[in-house]
């Protein structure tokens, strides 16, 4: 997705941005590609679960939020 020829992209509590794309299905597989990258580079009993699902809710609110905003809000 573009604004302003920018590339619209989210961003991981790690710093990886993920390039957003107009395809549900190519999002979510963005999405839980990074997530198991992500999980894979943590280290150590401190992983569980629940840390890819928060991962993933907090990708998701990133791509609904910006998925629900005018042109004129992404334009800004």
């Amino acid at each position: 997705m573009k604004k302003n020829n920018v590339m619209i992209k989210i961003k991981c509590e790690c710093g990886e941005e993920i390039l957003m794309v107009p395809d549900l299905k190519e999002m979510g597989l963005a999405i839980e590609n990074h997530v198991d990258l992500h999980l894979q580079n943590l280290k150590g009993p401190a992983y569980t679960p629940a840390d890819a699902e928060q991962l993933r809710d907090m990708l998701i609110a990133q791509v609904l939020k910006i998925a629900s905003q005018s042109e004129d809000e992404k334009d800004q």
